[in-house]
């Protein structure tokens, strides 16, 4: 057996030691591209929920289905056409609700009068309800234990729940479409009640502000659940007393929490705000 002894031969400890580097080297960069490689095949995320696709893709399985569901985007346009109505009207109420607080404060009772009028007149008249999530509850009831949507549901908590100030916005948007999945894929699932609550909340929030969106979320999560344990009848009233202006539907919603509410202190706020807007002769 041959025996080499390079102990007094720095110059090949040192060429081997560099060998040995370089191989190590070359086996870490060659991992790294590898994870690279596999992390670009999923890169993308779906345009509608933001769940992870390939790069090659637009849209998660589920919601291509979907889209597929409707080639031409009727759908889409119906909603785009709604919304602006519903912008519309929203911008008429606030309009109105300014004009009066404005002829309160300068003291012009006789035009404040007018405006009242108006105001009252308006919140008689029906407002046609064309989007789905403010026509009627859904017949599937949500009592089924979904593990796709228990998922879906944590992942948009924690999403809504970011305190990076400087991705706020998207983080909630992100959020918005992980409980939109559950209303539209699952809502058999026990916690499409509660994800309709937490849309509700993030449009009547600082970053959306769509009063219009959020009180028919509320509506959506106690018509999905009548029974839930979430304040919704409550909330919904308080968005279109403070923010639509809509005192009559206020009112309605007031009592229907007064009535459904196994919270006492919740029904003693209803009951009082029931008294003040009828004081008002709303």
């Amino acid at each position: 057996m041959l025996h080499f002894d390079i102990s007094n031969k720095p110059y090949l400890i040192d060429s081997i030691m560099k060998r040995h580097v370089t191989t190590v080297l070359l086996m870490t960069l060659s991992l790294i591209y590898s994870l690279a490689l596999s992390e670009l095949a999923w890169a993308a995320n779906c345009e509608y929920c933001s769940e992870a696709i390939s790069v090659d893709k637009r849209y998660c399985h589920e919601c291509e289905t979907k889209f597929l569901e409707d080639p031409t985007g009727t759908k889409a346009r119906e909603e785009q056409f709604v919304n602006v109505l519903n912008l519309s009207r929203e911008a008429y109420k606030k309009a109105l609700a300014d004009l009066s607080q404005f002829y309160l404060e300068i003291g012009y009772p006789n035009r404040l009068e007018q405006v009242r009028k108006e105001i009252k007149a308006l919140n008689k008249i029906p407002e046609q309800e064309y989007l789905l999530i403010i026509e009627k509850p859904t017949i599937i009831k949500p009592t089924e234990n979904v593990e796709e949507a228990n998922i879906l549901f944590e992942d948009g908590k924690m999403y809504k729940k970011s305190l990076n100030p400087i991705n706020k916005k998207t983080n909630l948007n992100t959020a918005v479409k992980r409980f939109k999945k559950i209303l539209d894929f699952y809502p058999e699932s026990d916690l499409a009640d509660d994800a309709a609550y937490e849309l509700a909340e993030i449009f009547e929030g600082f970053f959306f502000q769509d009063y219009e969106v959020a009180a028919a979320y509320y509506i959506k999560c106690f018509e999905l659940n009548p029974h839930t344990s979430r304040p919704a009848r409550f909330m919904a009233a308080t968005v279109y007393e403070d923010h639509l202006k809509d005192y009559d539907k206020a009112i309605q919603l007031y009592e229907l929490a007064l009535e459904m509410s196994k919270d006492q202190d919740l029904r003693e706020k209803a009951q009082a705000k029931i008294t003040e807007l009828k004081k008002q002769e709303f």
